[in-house]
């Protein structure tokens, strides 16, 4: 048997073995963009920064996801909306969706539930618990909606990094448990809400949604947060 006959009965048969490689990353690329797709219309902005992200690493350049200067302390919502609240997330968005609101109010899918947040100026003065009351009508509509879920419910009150030192309030940690205690009492108390179902937590500043590098992302900080708790995670 001749050498030549010898190699090519060693050459193996179907396509290289680049090939299933490749294969595997188009197949990876276009599930990634249909992905993006998807979301686009949920969260306009976040799917514009995932954009450009990848078009940085495609260039070679630094990626935003890859960033060091990046705050993994803050938390970032998985913009996906389950069955589970499908629902929910259309009422709260009927009644929050308008112009006036829409700058104050925020909502979301985490991995707790369905988390919808209130900016600290709809509810509060700076440095005060008391719910305003122009805002204790749209309260009492919120908790007609919360009403018809099922779901457990934690109030969440959150404040950003500026000290507070007040007879009152010695620090944040007193003022965004007063914050979530006060809202919880009248979701119970004026909407109706059955207190089996509801938790009241402060968490101070210590899970922003943005960095505290400047006064409008402290903005974004200062909020009073209510999750619908998912059935799963109960």
């Amino acid at each position: 048997m001749s050498r030549w006959q010898k190699k090519d009965e060693e050459q193996p048969k179907g396509s290289p073995l680049w090939m299933t490689t490749y294969s595997d990353m188009v197949t990876l690329l276009l599930t990634f963009f249909v992905m993006l797709f998807a979301f686009a219309d949920i969260d306009k902005a976040k799917y514009e920064q995932i954009a450009e992200s990848l078009r940085g690493a495609l260039k070679g350049m630094p990626s935003i996801l890859e960033t060091p200067q990046r705050d993994f302390s803050v938390l970032e919502p998985i913009p996906m909306i389950t069955p589970e609240f499908e629902s929910l997330y259309e009422s709260f968005q009927e009644l929050l969706g308008d112009e006036e609101l829409a700058g104050a109010t925020d909502i979301f899918m985490d991995e707790r539930g369905l988390v919808v947040s209130f900016k600290e100026k709809l509810f509060f003065d700076i440095g005060s618990a008391e719910i305003k009351p122009e805002a204790r009508d749209l309260l009492r509509r919120v908790g007609e909606i919360l009403r018809r879920g099922k779901n457990q419910i934690r109030v969440e009150g959150h404040t950003c990094d500026l000290p507070i030192r007040t007879d009152r309030f010695p620090s944040n940690w007193e003022l965004s448990v007063s914050r979530a205690t006060n809202v919880t009492r009248f979701l119970i108390e004026q909407a109706g809400v059955t207190p089996e179902r509801l938790a009241a937590t402060g968490y101070a500043e210590f899970r922003p949604i943005a960095p505290n590098d400047s006064e409008e992302n402290r903005v974004k900080n200062r909020r009073v947060d209510i999750v619908l708790l998912s059935l799963d995670t109960e």
